[in-house]
Parts: structure tokens; C-alpha cells; sequence
């Protein structure tokens, strides 16, 4: 696991960590607070076969009451936590070229303790924006021209400078890894569905039918769009989501539940620590499930394949999800669109 230390946040060097994300990083999410419950559900009879990473260590924070909310987070009612999935471009060799790679995930998460409510906003990877010190450009250009810290700053003044508290920045191979851990998902794949992208180390070669999927075909399945429209390809993550959960019910992945997390927290970085990871986890998992909202912001198409922001709409989205409060923000605050 990675975790940044707050004293290195200006340059944001990752280290051990943990989680968050939407559309296919929504999947990791959702199964990690899955199997933090089935792993504190069995309780200390994991520790001895958990290792001495990242699992064990959530174990035995649990077990000292260190991932209650109001201990994990003792100053705060509410907490923000930017979620992102970004990967590494390659070269043909598969060599890391550039691990700043564009952003295809970008959600901000907002944790209600007091009133119990989880609130998310998915923000379009296309949405044109100020990048702070580097003019006009679309927002997942902003993790690349300066990483995690840039594109935070780009969230919080697209947003009306909603404050950000934590960042979690998940991989695609965290995805692949924790879907192999669980010995795949067995599938439906409704059309046949080939790309190559070289750059981007993405090979989809998959024919209709129902199939057992390893995770990299897993991931080629929700993050195939070559002749689709972004709804389509949502559509495909809700239905691999539901393959998911019907395997995680099998005993024999309950057995695996450590492995599948240590997966896939080696290729998560965050600014959090284990024990307020482990505290958000289950603070969303005893949710029920009309206390967790999740919208997308409010655009319309601009030229080309920009997306400009529906600002009244935005503002209104912002307030009624608790992003903004009276004392806060407001609507002259929200970045406009040139």
C-alpha cells in the first residue's frame, strides 16, 4: 500500500495505500469494502495467514477500535476524498514511458458522519477547464502537466474551491491484480469487442458468449468503447459489478479475501492512512443504500469532444449533495467556461 504523509503533500510522493473509484474503479472500491467486512467479520482468525502487510495491519487497527470514524478522523464531521484511476502509458516494448498518464476516472467522494450519508460526484474525463498556470484544457490533461497536485487544484477551482481533504489514485493493474487474486468473474459478453492501443497497453480481444474472464480481459471488457458511447460502456461496469458480487459470495474467494486486498492496495497510492482507510470502508459498507448518492456533473457539448459545464445545474447539484454549505461556497464561485 501507498500512503503520502501529509508533510509530503506539496510534492506528493505516494507510498503504501488504499482506494476509491468510479465507473471501473467504482468495481475495486465496492469489492475492497466487501471484503474489509468479510475479513473483520472473521476477525482475528485471519492474522494468521494475512502476512505482516496491509491487511494485517487493517486487522489489528480494527481490533484496537482505531477505525471508528470520530477516532480516525477526531477533528472532522465531513471528509472529501478526490478519487482518481490513472495508469502509465507504454511503449511498444511495454516500458514505461510516462507515469503521469491522463486521468480516466475522476470523482470526488464526500463523507457525511454526523448525518451518515456517502455523496459522489463523477466528473466527465472531456470537461474543459482553467488548469491552474496553464490555461484552457480538458481536465484529465491536468494530472499530466503536474500530477496528483495539479489536478487537485484543478478539481477544487472547478468546483467553487471545495476544500479537498484526500486523494486516492487507483491503477488499472490494481484492478487486473485483485480480479486474478479472485480467480476471474465469469461473464456475458454481448458482442465481440477487438482494440489494440500499443501506447496505452490496452489489448481487447474478446467474442460474445458467456465466459470465464481473467483480469485483463475483465479490463478490457469495462473499458472497451471503441464503437460505444460512454453510457454503453457504464452499462458494462454495472453488469461486470454484478459478476462480482455473485463471486465474492463463493466460500471458496472468502479464503482469498486477504490476498485480493494486499492485490490490490500494491498498485493504490493515497494520502490516507490504513486506519482511516479501513474507517471509511466500513462507515460505507453499514450504509444503507439509499444513503449514498452518486451523480455525474451537469455538462453539455461544446466543440469537439469538449464538455462545457451546466454551471446553474452544477451549482444546485453542489448544494443539494452537501458539497456546499450557507457559510461556504456559492455560485459565483463555480470556474466558468469560456
Amino acid at each position: 500500500m501507498i500512503t503520502i504523509g501529509r508533510d509530503e503533500r506539496r510534492k506528493r510522493r505516494m507510498r503504501p495505500a488504499r482506494r476509491r473509484a468510479r465507473r471501473i474503479f467504482w468495481a475495486i472500491f465496492w469489492v475492497l469494502f466487501w471484503l474489509c467486512g468479510l475479513l473483520l467479520g472473521a476477525g482475528l482468525g485471519y492474522l494468521s495467514f494475512a502476512g505482516e502487510g496491509s491487511v494485517r495491519r487493517a486487522l489489528i487497527a480494527y481490533v484496537r477500535g482505531e477505525t471508528k470514524p470520530e477516532v480516525a478522523f477526531p477533528t472532522q464531521d465531513t471528509v472529501t476524498v478526490l478519487v482518481v484511476g490513472a495508469d502509465e502509458n507504454r511503449d511498444r516494448r511495454k516500458r514505461v514511458v510516462q507515469m503521469a498518464a491522463r486521468t480516466d476516472t475522476i470523482m470526488l467522494a464526500r463523507f457525511d458522519f454526523r448525518n451518515r450519508r456517502i455523496d459522489a460526484i463523477s466528473i466527465p474525463r472531456d470537461t474543459l477547464v482553467r488548469i491552474p498556470k496553464h490555461g484552457w484544457g480538458k481536465i484529465n490533461a491536468a494530472h499530466v502537466l503536474g500530477g496528483p497536485q495539479l489536478l487537485t487544484e484543478t478539481v477544487s477551482a472547478l468546483l467553487g474551491n471545495i476544500k479537498i481533504d484526500h486523494l486516492v489514485i487507483v491503477s488499472y493493474k490494481a484492478f487486473e491484480e485483485a480480479v486474478d487474486a479472485m480467480g476471474g468473474v465469469t461473464i456475458e459478453v454481448e458482442k465481440p469487442m477487438h482494440y489494440h492501443d500499443n501506447w496505452g497497453d490496452l489489448h481487447i480481444d474478446l467474442e460474445p458468449g458467456v465466459q470465464h474472464l481473467n483480469g485483463k480481459q475483465a479490463l478490457g471488457y469495462v473499458r472497451f468503447r471503441h464503437t460505444d458511447s460512454d453510457f454503453h460502456r457504464i452499462e458494462r461496469q454495472q453488469k461486470f459489478l454484478r459478476a462480482v458480487k455473485e463471486r465474492l459470495k463463493h466460500p471458496s474467494v472468502w479464503m482469498r479475501a486477504p490476498y485480493i486486498l494486499n492485490a490490490a492496495l500494491r498498485n493504490t497510492r493515497t494520502t490516507l492512512e490504513y486506519e482511516q482507510i479501513l474507517a471509511l470502508a466500513l462507515f460505507a459498507r453499514e450504509l444503507p443504500q439509499e444513503n449514498i448518492r452518486t451523480e455525474t456533473l451537469p455538462v453539455r457539448n461544446g466543440r469537439g469532444t469538449d464538455l462545457i459545464v451546466k454551471r446553474e445545474e452544477a451549482a444546485q447539484l453542489l448544494r443539494e449533495m452537501g458539497f456546499w454549505n450557507d457559510s461556504q461556497l456559492s455560485y459565483s464561485n463555480l470556474s466558468s467556461s469560456r
